[in-house]
């Protein structure tokens, strides 16, 4: 619940917690213009509402769609995207970016994520139990007959280690599902961005 909170906060506050800044709309930067004018460019082609668009100052070549439906949404791309790819490249993956806003991926991940990080909860605190707590109790008061310490501790050990297998194959299987999703989801943006920009080299181009 409490990722689901952080990741339902919208597009902006997303873009932020990984570094990016918003472009100012009069922003005289060629490369942040000709970013600016490919993203409305796109809304037209895809019919969803021209998100804001951030920057992250990274070399890598990487960009995002985040947020919970179309007009909480925002579109982020690294400076090494807008560096190295050419005009051609950049429009592919923003029109694959505007893809996952239009399906509603963005809000899929981020409800398959918050299912992760819940199942991720549950085996930190099987491990807490297993090699902290029962421990502790175990090791806790005297030795006479009537100490509850131990056996409550090797209750606790024995528990805590069945949450904690428990919460590590529910996250096993939660990743391969969300694996899954996403890969049917990312073809699907490529074929979009190809529907799109009526031009397939140049997401072939950036992929």
């Amino acid at each position: 619940l409490v990722k689901l909170a952080q990741l339902s906060q919208g597009g902006p506050k997303i873009a932020e917690m990984l570094g990016g800044r918003p472009v100012d709309p009069a922003t005289r930067d060629p490369k942040e213009r000709q970013l600016l004018n490919l993203v409305e460019e796109m809304s037209i082609a895809s019919g969803v509402p021209v998100p804001p668009v951030y920057v992250m100052e990274d070399k890598s070549v990487n960009a995002f769609a985040a947020g919970p439906d179309p007009s909480r949404s925002v579109i982020g791309v690294t400076r090494g995207c807008m560096e190295l790819l050419s005009r051609d490249e950049l429009q592919g993956v923003i029109a694959h970016e505007y893809s996952h806003i239009f399906h509603g991926d963005t809000r899929i991940n981020a409800r398959t994520t918050a299912v992760i990080a819940g199942i991720m909860a549950v085996g930190v605190i099987g491990y807490i139990m297993f090699r902290f707590v029962g421990p502790a109790l175990a090791r806790s008061g005297g030795r006479g007959k009537n100490n509850p310490g131990p056996a409550l501790g090797l209750a606790i050990v024995v528990g805590g280690l069945a949450i904690w297998a428990i919460g590590s194959l529910g996250m096993l299987f939660g990743r391969l599902i969300q694996a899954a999703i996403s890969r049917q989801r990312e073809f699907l943006a490529d074929a979009s961005a190809v529907q799109f920009t009526r031009n397939p080299d140049g997401i072939a181009g950036a992929l």
